[in-house]
């Protein structure tokens, strides 16, 4: 008979990421992550989560706490065990991470007096921090079929906690179903199959436990806080501090001008160069005098720059405002490279203003070609040119003549006039305040080649 595999569970504790408290609101989801100083503004508490996950499985349980009135980890894991019918009682390994461990120097005692195997996370296992990722997820999303119009913290949390216990029967008792892999579905109805092994009456009397900066470690990726406001979903009744400014009531014809100053479409047009751009972005980033993360933030749009920041970041990446448009464009010249389909794409509509080029590949019409690097020709109609990048033999390579509207196929072209095309290419690469000014320099060697407003080669 084939033996079944160990019981094991994830054990996790953290301060709950999406879930606050309110004095008015009661149980408050916050949909973007928020710093707890930040949070504070706004007279949210925070939660303590402590979950207990089948390792490999969509099995949780939940229970949640003030930071001030802390659940001993021992009495945690008796309720998790005694009430959580998915988890099936006592597992042979319960697993930790280093901090949990410190935080309870108690507790590996305690789990050997009741047969059950401590273990500590090591730093390369995954399980244990997606099971903590995919519970904080988990939080925004619980049923809330026990809210209750009483928003002390007392009744807000009994309520949240009861939430989180029907949630996890309902996945416990449906079984298998509607999983999207046989693989799984099959590790969970043979789980499912277990028989249960309840913990003694008393598992262990619980002692306080340590916090500290790793409970809420997920507040060192977040951006700068910016403006939110609370909302009541009328169908569900829940709460959100949702971000941006309050809608107004009055939003009659008169007061309706979000397009009066343009549209601010600089964040998107950067990710896209960004996602093109020869040189990582942590060199972009530093040429412009800010981190990486804050690159992305702004990008993302979850953050914004300093004007003297955004003004240096347009420059490099040449980004205009274009009066016409009411709205931002790459401007060129640039050496892009082909990564991507969808930036690159992106990036030649807007530079070709929807197309209006006659794009070619650059072929030396005597000698051979670069043996790592096709060279394509954007010579859009009143602009200097543009060259993209496409390494040989690679898929986004064979997909450029679909993703290049108006794409002309290949071009001889003098081998002194590739050699420069090359050597251009090769300057433009080394840093990314070299790419503009190396382009506009090409284009002005070769102002000869204008033919109609278009630039071509011979």
């Amino acid at each position: 008979m084939q033996s079944c595999p160990k019981r094991e569970h994830n054990f996790y504790v953290s301060t709950a990421k999406f879930l606050f408290h309110h004095p008015r609101y009661g149980i408050v989801i916050v949909r973007d992550p928020i710093r707890l100083a930040d949070a504070a503004r706004y007279e949210l508490s925070p939660l303590i989560i402590y979950g207990v996950t089948v390792s490999g499985l969509p099995i949780r349980w939940l229970t949640f706490s003030s930071v001030n009135q802390r659940i001993p980890l021992s009495v945690v894991l008796q309720a998790a065990w005694k009430n959580a019918e998915g988890l099936r009682g006592l597992p042979d390994i319960l697993r930790v991470n280093r901090h949990l461990a410190n935080a309870d120097p108690t507790l590996a005692a305690d789990m050997a007096r009741v047969g059950v195997r401590f273990e500590i996370a090591e730093a390369k296992d995954k399980s244990l921090s997606a099971s903590l990722r995919s519970a904080q997820d988990a939080t925004r999303w619980l049923a809330r079929k026990n809210l209750s119009s009483d928003p002390s913290f007392s009744e807000a949390i009994r309520a949240l906690c009861s939430d989180a216990q029907r949630d996890h029967d309902f996945s416990a008792r449906r079984g298998p179903r509607s999983l999207s892999n046989r693989d799984l579905e099959g590790r969970f109805e043979q789980w499912l199959s277990q028989s249960m092994r309840p913990p003694a009456s008393v598992l262990v009397d619980g002692v306080d436990w340590k916090t500290g900066p790793w409970l809420s470690s997920w507040e060192s990726s977040l951006p700068p806080d910016r403006p939110r406001y609370f909302n009541q979903n009328g169908l569900d009744g829940r709460t959100w501090l949702l971000p941006g400014g309050e809608p107004s009531n009055d939003l009659s014809e008169e007061n309706e001008t979000p397009f009066e100053y343009g549209h601010d479409n600089a964040a998107e047009v950067i990710k896209s160069l960004v996602a093109c751009w020869p040189n990582p972005s942590k060199s972009i980033a530093a040429a412009a005098g800010i981190t990486m993360r804050q690159l992305q933030w702004f990008t993302s749009k979850q953050a914004t720059l300093n004007q003297s920041e955004r003004s240096i970041l347009e420059y490099i990446l040449s980004i205009e405002y274009d009066e016409a448009m009411g709205s931002y464009i790459p401007a060129g010249p640039y050496v892009l490279i082909a990564k991507k389909p969808q930036p690159i794409e992106d990036i030649y509509q807007e530079i070709s203003g929807g197309g209006d080029a006659r794009p070619c590949e650059i072929i030396p019409s005597q000698g051979s070609a670069d043996p790592s690097w096709r060279y394509v020709l954007i010579n859009a109609y009143g602009k200097p040119p543009s060259i993209v990048m496409a390494p040989r033999g690679e898929p986004i390579t064979e997909r450029l003549p679909k993703l290049i509207m108006n794409y002309e196929g290949g071009r001889a072209v003098s081998p002194s006039f590739y050699r420069d095309v090359v050597s251009t290419c090769a300057r433009a690469c080394q840093t990314p305040q070299a790419n503009r000014q190396e382009m506009s320099d090409f284009a002005k060697r070769h102002e000869q080649r204008w033919d109609d407003c278009t630039w071509m080669p011979d």
